[in-house]
């Protein structure tokens, strides 16, 4: 009896041993697998950044994109990446795509190392893309005319200025349209008015608006005009309006504030008296560079085009054209 608990003993002994050893290595891989997840998380949120950061070159400058994703990762992990691998490709426009890939061959590993293995590589890899939106929002409420033969391509080429809202003696034919827009679509005439208008000067039309759309002129002057405008400064930057060239470097808005703007291109209106219904030509990058508060143009908006401008956007994207608005985006 006594040697058959001696034995009972010795293999309850080894199996408390066995499950101990067990257990050990469950509690080693449960933490270096969340270690190790931690460490790709991170990974993958550099590579992602690094391709929104190299995206923005794209696609006129291939080279630079690729300088300016490395120089990020290495920024902002430089130590811990042993390899950066970058990639411009086609998607949908030549030069149009970038691939970051970053790894790190010696993630550390804790309680596994009693296996005899102390580190283990760790990679992410990110995809961006970028590309011209089908969908704007944020549009403010003035439109853009575009006389016969004038092609709006050629205005985002330079500097152009131009009049995004008229003030009441300043447009010779105006017979009750300041180039003010109701901008719900589709849709007969709101009944908003001045209720719908002003708030759009400061946040811009709640919804997504397209090329094809058709909205409405807003008739009237619109007397609060500037101040609104004012109040945009001030929401979005410091109250102020700033020079054109600190925002703009190279055509491309740099240093976005309540200055910049989307506005619909239309056709100059046929019937300058009343509402009519206007067309959705395109979508143009404006940035706000005076405000008439005083005298007979009082509330009138002028500004010039930017050429490029980035934006966000959920809505559908296109191939990227070559001048206007523009969309980056992870696709993988």
């Amino acid at each position: 009896m006594k040697k058959i608990l001696g034995n009972e003993k010795g293999a309850v002994a080894i199996i408390i041993a066995v499950g101990l050893v067990t257990l050990m290595l469950a509690v080693a891989m449960t933490i270096d697998v969340g270690s190790l997840f931690e460490e790709r998380r991170l990974l993958q949120t550099v590579a992602d950044s690094a391709a929104l950061a190299g995206a923005q070159e794209l696609p006129e400058n291939p080279d630079e994109a690729i300088q300016k994703a490395i120089d990020y990762a290495n920024n902002n992990y430089g130590e811990n990446i042993d390899s950066i691998d970058v990639e411009i490709s086609y998607t949908w426009a030549t030069d149009d795509t970038i691939t970051v890939t970053v790894l790190n061959p010696d993630a550390p590993l804790y309680f596994a190392r009693v296996t005899g293995e102390n580190s283990t590589p760790v990679g992410a890899s990110a995809k961006a893309i970028i590309a011209s939106p089908e969908e704007v929002s944020n549009v403010v409420p003035w439109g853009v005319k575009l006389d016969p033969g004038e092609d709006w391509n050629e205005w985002l080429s330079g500097q152009t200025e131009k009049t995004l809202k008229y003030g009441p003696q300043s447009y010779e034919k105006n017979e009750g349209n300041f180039y003010a827009l109701d901008l719900d679509p589709n849709v007969p005439h709101s009944s908003g008015g001045a209720n719908e208008y002003y708030p759009r000067i400061v946040d811009g039309y709640e919804g997504d608006l397209k090329v094809g759309d058709m909205i409405w002129t807003e008739p009237g002057n619109m007397g609060k005009t500037s101040t609104k405008v004012y109040e945009r400064l001030a929401k979005y930057g410091d109250g102020t309006i700033h020079d054109f060239d600190e925002l703009v470097e190279d055509g491309k808005l740099v240093q976005p504030n309540g200055q910049f703007v989307m506005v619909p291109v239309i056709n100059r209106l046929e019937h300058p008296t009343g509402e009519e219904q206007i067309e959705i030509l395109a979508f143009a990058p404006f940035i706000i560079t005076n405000i008439v508060t005083s005298g007979s143009n009082k509330g009138e908006i002028i500004g010039k085009f930017v050429s490029q401008a980035l934006i966000v956007t959920d809505g559908g994207v296109k191939p990227v054209e070559e001048l206007g608005l523009r969309v980056i985006r992870l696709i993988k």
